[in-house]
């Protein structure tokens, strides 16, 4: 098997070799995009070290700022994978070489939530003063909302309820009040992610209520693909919510979400996740309403 710097050097050469300087920088953006996966996936900082040396050689501004993004998340990763606080401030340093707007809120996001995580559990005092400080900065509303999420549910995983649900209030606030979220994808998916949050908090209103607005939000979609894509997701959640509760009426209202997938691909899903939670629970006449030719 190839080592890792048998990987990067080969690689490396390979680039260097292209004459044109579009096409090497190309060649370049495309090497730090895999050499970031490879750092997550065997949390060896040398990826992360040659995709630094990597970013460096791309030409195209955007290009640039989009493979340090790739770093920044990557960096982060590894730092939650092996608790390791200096990876934490690697990435926090390294997300002021992305371009203002979505490529450094998008970055940032990965940062808060590694600080969140990795500090904490280092018992570093204002980790999630810090964390929030740092969240509240973030100038794209769906990562401001995504990174306080993960803040919440790091205060939850440590028995901090109150402050969890204080973080995942905000988080909603956001979703409900921003102008800014063009796409209703983004909305809808980020109120079937609160929704679970409040689940795992026991605030059951709150969560009903966030899967009630990602259903609003699905049924003005256009696209089928999106809004299957959306009900898959919101029949799952309505599945935790019958395990939870033992209250057969959340089952009943995910076979009725069901019934608003339309293609196959996320019907098949859905249907293998109904099948089996229904089956758990002796759902029989719920299974018997479900379509036949699935």
């Amino acid at each position: 098997m190839m080592s890792n710097d048998e990987f990067i050097q080969i690689f490396e050469k390979k680039a260097a070799s292209i004459k044109d300087d579009t096409e090497r920088s190309k060649k370049y953006r495309a090497g730090v995009a895999t050499l970031a996966q490879k750092a997550i996936d065997s949390n060896d900082t040398a990826y992360l070290d040659a995709a630094i040396r990597f970013a460096n050689n791309i030409i195209d501004e955007p290009d640039r700022s989009k493979a340090y993004v790739d770093i920044v998340r990557s960096t982060s990763r590894v730092a939650r994978n092996t608790v390791n606080s200096d990876l934490v401030r690697r990435a926090l340093k390294i997300s002021a070489k992305t371009i203002k707007g979505h490529d450094r809120s998008y970055a940032m996001e990965g940062v808060v939530s590694a600080i969140a995580e990795v500090c904490l559990n280092n018992n570093e005092s204002d980790a999630i003063e810090y964390a929030k400080k740092l969240a509240e900065s973030i100038e794209y509303d769906t990562y401001r909302s995504s990174s306080l999420r993960s803040i919440a549910r790091t205060l939850h995983a440590a028995d901090n309820n109150q402050s969890a649900l204080d973080s995942a209030i905000e988080a909603l606030d956001i979703i409900d009040s921003s102008n800014s979220i063009s796409s209703t994808i983004y909305r809808a998916s980020a109120y079937i992610d609160l929704s679970k949050l409040f689940l795992d908090l026991d605030q059951m209103d709150a969560a009903n209520n966030c899967i009630h607005k990602a259903e609003e939000s699905a049924n003005s979609f256009m696209n089928e693909f999106e809004r299957s894509s959306i009900y898959q997701s919101i029949v799952e959640t309505r599945l935790i919510f019958g395990a939870r509760t033992k209250n057969r009426i959340h089952f009943q209202r995910a076979v009725i979400s069901f019934g608003q997938i339309t293609k196959e691909y996320y019907r098949t899903f859905a249907m293998q996740k109904l099948k089996s939670i229904l089956i758990n629970f002796n759902e029989e006449e719920l299974i018997e309403s479900l379509p036949k030719n699935n």
